[in-house]
């Protein structure tokens, strides 16, 4: 209120100044005087007053006094041109008062000068002057108005605005502080980092594996890690924070912390780069979980397949000698004979299975011996049906076989065997009971193909990533009486591709599945 109300004082006084300059008689202008004195009086009101006591009307007061003491200055002497003055009570009115001030701001300020018109005419302003005087305030008072209503709008928006931000903001950070809490909770390690390779977050878990080794909170990376032998370290440019540095991915990165002879852990990290929306690199971030106990677990098992493996050999080759000791025999009647060759002919599969076994134990695969000759895949698979066969009348499970075209390769008649057991008793014991298992076998050009297709549960997508994975059994048949060691179809895969071939699965669907054995009818050793 006092500023506006001094912006007006300070123009009339230096009116005031101007008029005794010029030395104009001012004890003359009666009502020129008492019209500034108005003015004043209402700017010593202005600044005691407390306005924002008063209602918001009350303030409409001084601007009305205001135009009062401006009509009798008028009045007192209209060739001033102090009429100019009603400019700042008529935007005033119109600012602060809306509609109501902007319509009784330029209509008083209107009527005051022509009523001193009208009294005296002769020193008045002409009657155009007059009307142009009136619609400039009406203008005056409509942009104050128009332009007020504005920036209220806009402040109304910006206040909503502000909110807005205000309560994203809020929810921004507590969204921060959720994550930062699941994120120190977790027993995975993470580390983030921003575009430039600098670390952002780093959370408890990881900070507690380093400190393990003897590194402190600024550090991210060990200064050595080693590779999944244990004594390969990494170079500098296949670390991982180097590796996402460059805008690379990977996934389960095996790493070992730690010196050889001292305490280790092993690692498994999977790296993203962190992109915004329009596809630019923002940063990346690097996950590791603990894997320590399941490599252990997994070397402890090879070591026991690999002892237990060694046992079993001796005595099974005590058994394969003596049996053929017999068999040289002159005392032995045919039909011992015949059994004692059943007994070896097992004993010799039985020995086979165990030296498979000492062979899928081993990191460094040296594969399979294998011993090629003509081999009639129907034959074989008529053989392993009549071998299944009591199995599969237990369960009411019919086999069938059916034979396209020339079935015969150059290949290991003993290990095309053992690949075609394996698929087909997977296919009984996994079937349903009266359910059906079929074997074809058909042979083209270049290739002999046999299909194992079953009438059973099929497979989830988590089985079928880990179908040819060594020792692998589904959670759904680890706790029923249906026994198996994982070993099958890793191994049958590896003899077929021993002949060039391959092991894959055709089809998996709740009615059923249907694996596929390739094998071409020329191996490497004729080619």
């Amino acid at each position: 209120m006092f500023l506006w109300q001094l912006l007006l004082a300070v123009g009339v006084l230096i009116l005031m100044c101007i008029l005794l300059v010029i030395d104009i008689a001012l004890p003359s202008e009666p009502l020129l005087l008492f019209g500034v004195s108005v003015i004043f009086m209402a700017t010593m009101a202005a600044s005691t007053v407390p306005w924002r006591n008063l209602p918001r009307r009350a303030t409409m007061a001084l601007p009305i006094v205001d135009i009062l003491g401006i009509g009798l200055i008028v009045a007192g002497e209209p060739m001033l041109g102090a009429a100019l003055f009603l400019v700042f009570p008529v935007i005033w009115l119109a600012t602060y008062h809306g509609r109501f001030g902007a319509v009784l701001g330029p209509t008083l300020s209107f009527l005051l000068v022509a009523v001193s018109w009208l009294l005296n005419p002769a020193r008045a302003v002409n009657l155009p002057t007059l009307l142009v005087f009136g619609i400039v305030l009406a203008f005056v008072a409509t942009a104050s108005y128009t332009g007020t209503q504005k920036n209220l709008a806009q402040r109304r928006l910006l206040r909503q605005q502000a909110m807005l931000l205000e309560e994203a903001f809020d929810r921004t950070r507590r969204q921060e502080r959720t994550l930062h809490e699941v994120i120190n909770a977790v027993t995975f390690g993470v580390v983030a980092y921003d575009r430039l390779a600098r670390p952002t977050m780093v959370n408890r878990a990881h900070r507690e594996r380093l400190r393990q080794f003897g590194y402190d909170e600024n550090e991210t990376v060990p200064d050595v890690i080693y590779r999944e032998d244990r004594v390969t370290p990494f170079s500098e440019e296949e670390r991982p924070h180097k590796r996402l540095a460059r805008g690379e991915s990977f996934d389960d990165v095996v790493m070992w912390y730690g010196d050889p002879g001292g305490y280790r852990m092993a690692l498994a990290a999977t790296g993203r780069p962190l992109t915004n929306a329009n596809g630019v690199r923002e940063g990346a971030v690097w996950v590791s979980r603990d894997i320590t106990r399941e490599l252990e677990a997994i070397g402890a098992r090879d070591d026991l397949v690999v002892s237990v493996s060694h046992e079993l050999r001796t005595p099974l080759t005590s058994i394969l000698g003596y049996l053929e000791l017999v068999l040289d025999g002159d005392d032995v009647g045919e039909e011992s004979r015949v059994h004692i060759e059943v007994a070896l002919k097992n004993a010799d599969r039985l020995l086979s299975l165990v030296s498979d076994l000492l062979v899928a134990s081993h990191d460094d695969q040296v594969g399979f011996l294998l011993n090629f000759g003509p081999t009639d895949v129907a034959v074989i698979a008529k053989q392993s049906i009549q071998a299944l066969k009591p199995m599969a009348e237990e369960r009411k499970i019919s086999l069938l076989l059916t034979t396209i075209g020339d079935p015969i390769v150059q290949a290991d008649e003993f290990r095309i065997r053992q690949v075609i057991d394996n698929l087909l008793s997977n296919a009984v014991k996994y079937n349903n009971t009266g359910g059906r298992v079929s074997i074809a076998v058909i042979g083209d050009v270049d290739e002999v193909e046999i299909f194992v297709s079953d009438t059973g549960r099929g497979m989830t997508e988590e089985e079928q990533k880990n179908l040819f994975s060594r020792f692998y059994r589904a959670e759904s048949v680890r706790n029923t009486t249906i026994h198996g060691t994982g070993l099958g179809l890793s191994i049958s895969r590896e003899i077929a591709r021993a002949h060039g071939g391959d092991v894959r699965m055709s089809a998996s669907s709740p009615s059923g599945t249907t694996m596929v054995v390739t094998l071409p009818r020329k191996n490497d050793e004729e080619a």
